[in-house]
């Protein structure tokens, strides 16, 4: 499995989970590189991110920062394979301005209360990991922690007319893809989330 370019200076790798994927992206800016997300297993790390990196001439060495958007196992998992490898890797797990001159961890609450995201300035882009989840994905219904901010993070996203393009972790329902290009797709999968949580 290799990485897939999204956008200008985003990557995804899908890793299998259950009878699912999730993902883990790489963002390589002219100052460095950064992580977000690292699959469900220690071994997901070995299997399929390092052989992964290598295809692309990188190392987990080469990566300054990993992001974790959450606690949940299949965001998180291989965190602690990663610190084995590249011990100097800095695990971001709350919001920070300005990394590389061109990222920005945001807050994207409600999923989970400590759900957060990486917007890259370059390209429009919002990774929002699971921060919007539309009906779900397979056995896994629309997941809310507390509606009253999964809600908030939608208006949050509206209004920010910078975001042209959103990168999820899993191909969510009922757009039932993992990237939504475009303004006009963006409002179209913002309307179907919030469709979904105020059932």
């Amino acid at each position: 499995m290799n990485f897939a370019k999204q956008v200008e200076g985003i990557y995804r790798l899908k890793v299998p989970f259950e009878d699912l994927y999730t993902s883990i992206f790489l963002l390589k800016t002219d100052y460095g590189n950064m992580l977000v997300d690292c699959a469900t297993y220690d071994s997901d790390i070995d299997k399929y991110l390092v052989p992964a990196l290598q295809n692309l001439g990188l190392c987990l060495t080469g990566v300054e920062y990993l992001v974790v958007t959450h606690s949940h196992c299949d965001h998180a998992g291989g965190k602690n394979r990663i610190l084995e490898i590249a011990p100097n890797v800095k695990i971001i797990d709350k919001s920070i301005d300005n990394i590389f001159n061109c990222l920005t961890v945001c807050e994207l609450k409600g999923h989970t209360i400590d759900c957060i995201g990486v917007f890259d300035e370059r390209s429009g882009t919002l990774i929002s990991a699971d921060a919007l989840q539309g009906a779900g994905v397979g056995k896994y219904r629309c997941c809310i922690e507390n509606k009253q901010e999964y809600l908030k993070t939608i208006e949050k996203i509206s209004k920010n007319k910078r975001i042209k393009n959103i990168l999820f972790s899993h191909s969510y329902e009922p757009w039932n893809s993992d990237v939504a290009i475009g303004r006009e797709e963006v409002e179209k999968c913002l309307e179907y989330c919030k469709e979904y949580a105020i059932k």
